[in-house]
């Protein structure tokens, strides 16, 4: 991790421990892995045919703060969300 993804070795350990120690739920990882598909995704959307430049895309996803990714979508592409709104995005496609 620390070679190949760049941690300081403090980080990478405490990567390790808490991946093999226990005490977290195994979906806990999976929760990650989630959102970062979800943020790769919706980045390549909003910076593709230049609807945004990458730091726009960056400095608008820390503007709006903490939310559903999903949610976020919607800001960023100005949709407007109905009281009984259901999720809809799939911002993965299974091979």
């Amino acid at each position: 991790m620390v070679d190949r993804v760049g941690h300081e070795r403090a980080n990478a350990e405490g990567e390790v421990r808490r991946s093999f120690v226990g005490g977290y739920n195994p979906l806990y990882q999976v929760g990650y892995m989630i959102g970062g598909l979800q943020f790769m995704a919706l980045k390549n959307e909003m910076t593709a045919n230049n609807k945004m430049t990458l730091k726009q895309f960056h400095d608008a996803v820390l503007k709006q703060n903490s939310m559903p990714v999903e949610m976020l979508r919607n800001i960023l592409l100005n949709q407007p969300l109905k009281q009984d709104y259901q999720t809809q995005w799939r911002f993965y496609k299974l091979p």
